[in-house]
């Protein structure tokens, strides 16, 4: 018996440096998650045990120990503990627009703990969100840009969405929308590179979003 324990202890080790690692690295995954840190998706307060509902609802979107970007519009929209406000609301970032690697949005104080039914927002810092009404593309916003810009738009229902750059030749520069959103206002970045990773060149890009029955274009200008 004795020979089989270092086999033991060994996954063991194995193990519980997997379970360090994968708290680690999602915690940078939602938006505000340094402030519950592993708590945001497991029962225990400190971090770690059984995974709480939102903790589900991530587990459902990645691999196993994946490093998957998780975070989106759909998870945002989701009131995953039931306590009456959604997840994007607890952390943060109402319509789920913020990505990893962007400044934590909203105000840290106010975040709560989107798994944890007994930690809610302060209802006064909560803003309401005002569902659009019909479908709009707005203007770009800076726009000249350089070295990046802001596409707004908004739709009245859940929509399977696209939204691409085209060049002035009428050649796909890059997709940045392409999939299902909920209704909501949305303010996606586009860095001024194609989908091959490399920077494009100066001179008049066209940005097109397509929303069911929606088509909608409109010109921006990016100047190095």
């Amino acid at each position: 018996m004795n020979r089989f324990i270092p086999h033991i202890i060994a996954v063991i080790v194995v193990a519980t440096t997997t379970i360090i690692i994968s708290r680690e690295f999602r915690v940078s995954k939602i938006p505000n998650g340094g402030k519950f840190q592993c708590a945001n998706c497991h029962t225990n307060p400190g971090g770690g045990g059984a995974r709480n509902n939102f903790g589900q609802a991530v587990d459902i979107r990645v691999t196993p120990n994946g490093g998957e970007d998780f975070w989106s519009a759909t998870l945002a929209s989701q009131d995953s503990d039931g306590d009456g406000f959604t997840n994007g609301q607890e952390l943060g970032d109402p319509t789920g627009s913020w990505r990893p690697g962007q400044p934590d949005p909203g105000s840290f104080s106010s975040v709560s703990n989107p798994g944890d039914f007994n930690s809610r927002p302060p209802a006064t810092d909560v803003a309401e969100t005002v569902m659009p009404t019909s479908y709009r593309l707005m203007n770009n916003y800076p726009n000249p840009f350089n070295p990046s810009t802001k596409i707004v738009f908004e739709i009245p229902q859940s929509e399977n969405v696209s939204l691409r750059i085209y060049n002035i030749n009428g050649e796909l520069v890059r997709t940045i929308v392409n999939g299902n959103l909920p209704a909501g206002h949305y303010e996606k970045e586009w860095d001024g590179y194609n989908e091959s990773g490399n920077s494009v060149t100066s001179g008049v890009y066209i940005y097109r979003l397509t929303a069911g029955k929606f088509d909608r274009s409109s010109r921006m200008i990016l100047m190095k």
